[in-house]
């Protein structure tokens, strides 16, 4: 047996840390303060950033000799990477469901549905904000393990164009209406990686921008192609981005958990004034930061070590 040649020999890229961090930091401050500081209305356009990011990296991270038989090994490695600090997470938040609410009675019905990310297709909600792009995330892991060889081939950037179409004419759900803003993070990657040629992606990318505005608005539209233009800057190091970039995910799971609760119950204690609403949303950025860093440290980093250490192997 031999190890495939994979991804991870490729240089790590800047620009992935810059988009997670603004990424995971707009979603939060959307969550803690989005309702009073109008400046932060637009604060849940992360997770479009978040959905081109993944149609990039998760492309950009598979073994160059990918074939189905890799398929569980993929799934296998992202399900260690991100499931227990999402399990952990839903813990959590029975857990301060169970103290701060009264009477609280949990349907464990719904929380099963959790583990297997099927609220997307029963309508029934989750029990945290954030977690339905997860599920949205994990069809997109689903989507790459049998489709991987069609993307990487000379015909997949005009298969990825014809998957846009598809919500352009409103049909379809979950992944398939949210296709663009992967498919933006995919023609990346294949002119990255130069199967597609920067005429073929240009072209292909105007495609996918007017099914975009065509599905999912211009709005999104337009922020997955800021994400796309921010992929392709010249951009440096920077202390502050690397650990926000790096507390990305833990700060996404559990900034609603703690950060939000805190704001709500400080905003009961304090008068109704700019002043005091200034300092609950700073107190609840604060401690939603220290503890996401707590959480990476302690969950998270254990299982993205973990989830390294699985290797494709090649007979």
């Amino acid at each position: 047996m031999k190890e495939i040649n994979t991804a991870a020999n490729k240089p790590h890229l800047i620009q992935v840390d810059y988009i997670r961090a603004i990424a995971s930091l707009s979603v939060a401050l959307f969550h803690l303060g989005g309702k009073v500081l109008p400046l932060l209305n637009y604060g849940w356009l992360g997770v479009q950033m978040f959905f081109l990011l993944s149609g990039f990296i998760i492309c950009w991270a598979m073994p160059q000799n990918y074939t189905l038989k890799s398929g569980g090994i993929f799934l296998l490695k992202r399900l260690i990477r991100i499931e227990p600090p999402y399990i952990i997470s839903i813990c959590l938040v029975l857990s301060a469901n169970y103290i701060l609410i009264d009477h609280y009675a949990a349907d464990w019905k719904m929380i099963m549905f959790h583990l297997a990310y099927l609220n997307n297709f029963t309508g029934k909600e989750y029990l945290n904000p954030v977690y339905w792009t997860l599920g949205i995330e994990f069809q997109f892991y689903l989507f790459v393990a049998l489709f991987y060889p069609f993307i990487y081939h000379r015909y997949g950037p005009f298969m990825v164009l014809a998957l846009c179409l598809i919500p352009a004419f409103h049909i379809g759900s979950n992944l398939i209406s949210l296709f663009p803003l992967f498919a933006f993070g995919i023609l990346f990657f294949q002119y990255k990686t130069k199967v597609a040629s920067w005429r073929t992606a240009v072209l292909i990318c105007l495609l996918i921008t007017v099914c975009g505005i065509m599905s999912i608005g211009w709005l999104q539209t337009i922020t997955g192609l800021v994400a796309l233009t921010i992929l392709m800057l010249p951009l440096k190091a920077n202390a502050w981005v690397g650990f926000f970039s790096k507390i990305s995910f833990s700060l996404y799971l559990t900034h609603d958990i703690v950060g939000s609760r805190t704001v709500v119950y400080l905003g009961t204690l304090w008068p109704k004034t700019i002043l005091f609403k200034g300092i609950e949303f700073v107190s609840g950025i604060v401690i939603s930061v220290t503890f996401a860093y707590v959480f990476y440290l302690l969950i998270e980093r254990p299982c993205l070590k973990t989830s390294k250490k699985l290797v494709y192997l090649k007979r």
